[in-house]
């Protein structure tokens, strides 16, 4: 039996199952379930507000002491459980991961950490101390798959344990890494290594990460082109700026340091280009308006600081391509080309490329790729290793004669402020030029900038002219025998003109550029301007019918008289529809009776005919109308059925129709007379030859007198 106990003792935790009575009733539960979870409510961290500029009350600090020694016994009974119940209360009570948490999200900074020292109360930092050792114990403890040979679980499990409950995150890594890794860089490495190699997926997270990361560098960035853009920025918006900035970068700098794994994703991610723009504009951007400002801020020597920081984590990941040239595998070609590419996309930012290449050389870097891989573009090779190269220390000047030296004390004091001035503006020119041109030298630009006051003039002569007077460094002598170029006629003439003659013909009567209207004929491809330019354009000539359309433009309007009738609504095509349309429907029991009387009809339809001929012919006569005027079809049609009722009744219509056969009744229930009952059976016997079945003979006769849309 105790063979038994030992051997599922040393199962894994994820195996392992224990004991419980509950109720008199004993029962084997899961070493990971919630019934060994500790239910207490674990206390979470809060801080308080420290810059190091602001003093900090002492009731704060009293209130901060006494719920900091609350926070410290949590994580010290946290760290005393037993291994089944740590693990189960970190997966079944939310407020024991919650609490680790809160201190990594609320903890100071490495650089406000000593800003503590200065305290008064002289509990604060012993206990800040405490807190952050006992919140490391317990995540070095939730990062160990096995303490003991009976409290281990399995790699898998824990992998699959710390994701799918959330806890270990990509968040939770970077406070770690912010809070930790410059005290335990070590544990933090072994931390990071431990979790990236039990649970893949954290890669993928981790790269999600730094894009977030990235993205905050684009904001800071937008920050500051919009808030420094006022010329009456306060101090205070410069120093949350600034720390802002330092939170952002110290993360993404620890996270290179610390993991080899974090360094290549940060190389495939490509953060190269990023850092060199951040430094540029922001980290410069902020240094010179806080020195504007406040020469004696602190801020000062924390923006240095990130500058260092930024080119060293720059160095490292850049170093990743140099690995893999080194290594000889079948990426050494496009890495080679990764790193001259950086190289190169990084030359947009001039201070940052000034700063790198004073910090390092890049000659045995160049070496490198030039060895490793030797089918690597030479042009770019050579301007990378011009825009790279270290500037040559200055000679030493030439002693002064002491009649000059006597000049110059005795010159006046504001000939040296109109110097500073002057050189202050050549500088800003020299700085605008090396942006633009890298690869030239330093002094070369400044001597060329000296000679010429617009700097389009100094960009023309750098590019186009090959000094005579140039030494072997290719730095122009600076004796008094410099040859002077003289101004270009050309350049003078654009000035006046407008016109840049590159040639001949610019500016002439021919210029299409400068005229709107040319002299000649300007031919452009095959053909003559208005002739057809292939055989089949010549076939398909329809001059003529332009020849012909202002003659058929005569006839484009026809004048038309305006009718004498003001009624909104034309009915006359529908009187005249329904008297042409109507048929006579005769029931199948009565057509011998009413033989006589179609006859009778068959004859007043033939007068009729007649008299609408007659009437046609006069209308015929009519003046050219382009359609008969509805009142006279009105007035025709009434005519015409008072006389057909005249011939068939002897008098004319008196009234209405006569009323239909009552085939409703009265309401159900009530009962129905035998006359409705009759009616009812009347028309449901003959509804046959009531109903509406001539629709689409109706509509073909509308459609052939264009009464429809065909």
């Amino acid at each position: 039996m105790s063979d038994k106990n030992k051997d599922d003792a040393t199962l894994p935790l994820n195996l392992k199952k224990i004991a419980h009575t509950e109720n008199g009733v004993q029962r084997s539960v899961a070493a990971l379930h919630t019934t060994w979870k500790d239910g207490r409510c674990f206390t979470k961290y809060t801080a308080f507000l420290v810059n190091g500029e602001e003093p900090v009350g002492d009731a704060l600090l009293e209130q901060w002491a006494n719920e900091t020694e609350w926070f410290i016994k949590d994580m010290k009974h946290l760290l005393n459980l037993e291994y089944h119940k740590f693990w189960s209360t970190i997966v079944h009570n939310a407020t024991a991961l919650e609490s680790v948490v809160s201190f990594m999200q609320n903890a100071l900074p490495f650089y406000l950490v000593p800003v503590l020292q200065a305290l008064d109360n002289d509990r604060v930092l012993p206990l800040y101390t405490a807190a952050h050792a006992h919140v490391f114990r317990v995540i070095c403890r939730l990062t160990t798959v096995r303490e003991s040979g009976t409290c281990w679980m399995e790699p898998e499990f824990y992998g699959k344990l710390v994701y799918k409950h959330f806890i270990v995150t990509v968040p939770f890594l970077f406070d770690l890494i912010s809070v930790y890794s410059r005290d335990n860089d070590a544990q933090i490495a072994r931390i990071l290594d431990t979790v990236l190699q039990l649970q893949p997926k954290y890669i993928q997270d981790l790269k999600h990460g730094l894009s977030y990361l990235l993205n905050a560098f684009n904001i800071i960035q937008t920050r500051c082109e919009s808030e420094l853009a006022d010329a009456n920025v306060s101090e205070a918006t410069l120093n949350d700026l600034t720390l802002y900035a330092q939170d952002c970068s110290s993360v993404l700098v620890q996270l290179v340091t610390v993991s080899p794994t974090l360094r290549t994703i940060c190389a495939e991610l490509g953060v190269e280009f990023a850092l060199s723009n951040f430094y540029d504009n922001v980290l410069i951007v902020l240094y010179r308006n806080i020195q504007e400002v406040n020469r004696q801020s602190r801020y000062l020597a924390a923006l240095n600081d990130m500058r260092v920081e930024l080119l060293e984590t720059f160095r490292s990941v850049l170093s990743v391509q140099l690995e893999k040239i080194m290594d000889g595998s079948g990426d050494s070609l496009l890495a080679a080309d990764r790193f001259i590419g950086i190289l190169t996309e990084c030359l947009a930012n001039s201070v940052f490329v000034g700063d790198y290449k004073s910090l390092y050389d890049i000659e045995d870097d160049l070496a490198i790729v030039q060895v490793g891989y030797q089918s690597v573009d030479q042009v770019k090779y050579d301007f990378i290793q011009k825009a790279y190269a270290r500037e040559r220390p200055k000679q030493p000047a030439a002693p002064v004669a002491p009649a000059e030296q006597q000049e110059r004390d005795e010159s006046p004091a504001n000939d040296g402020a109109s110097l500073s001035e002057e050189e202050q503006r050549v500088e800003q020119n020299v700085r605008y030029i090396m942006e633009l041109l890298p690869d030239l030298a330093v002094e070369q630009v400044r001597k060329v900038m000296r000679a010429y006051d617009n700097v389009e003039q100094a960009v023309s002569v750098l590019l186009e002219q090959d000094h005579a007077a140039s030494g072997p460094s290719g730095v122009p002598s600076s004796g008094g025998d410099q040859p002077h170029i003289p101004a270009d006629p050309l350049d003078e003439f654009y000035l006046r003109t407008g016109i840049d003659r590159l040639n001949i013909y610019d500016g002439d009567e021919f210029d299409v550029m400068v005229n709107d209207k040319v002299k000649g004929i300007i031919k452009k491809g095959k053909g003559m301007p208005g002739q057809p330019r292939t055989l089949t354009e010549l076939l398909d000539d329809k001059s003529h019918v332009q020849q012909m359309r202002h003659f058929y433009r005569q006839y484009d309007l026809i004048a038309e008289q305006e009718p004498d009738d003001d009624d909104e609504y034309d009915d006359s095509f529908e009187a005249m529809a329904e008297s042409e349309s109507r048929h006579v429907k005769v029931a199948k029991g009565a057509r011998n009776a009413l033989a006589d009387a179609v006859d009778a009809e068959s004859s007043e339809e033939e007068q009729q005919s007649e008299e609408e001929q007659s009437e046609q012919g006069a209308n015929r006569n009519g003046a050219m109308a382009f359609c008969e005027n509805p009142e006279l079809a009105r007035k025709r049609y009434e005519e015409r059925l008072n006389s057909k009722y005249l011939r068939r009744h002897g008098s004319a219509a008196a009234g209405p129709s006569p009323k239909e056969a009552d085939v409703r009744g009265k309401p159900k229930g009530q009962g129905q007379d035998a006359k409705v009952l009759l009616n009812r059976r009347h028309k449901n016997e003959h509804k046959a030859t009531s109903g509406n079945h001539n629709r689409k003979q109706g509509a073909s006769y509308k459609r052939n007198r264009g009464m429809l849309p065909s």
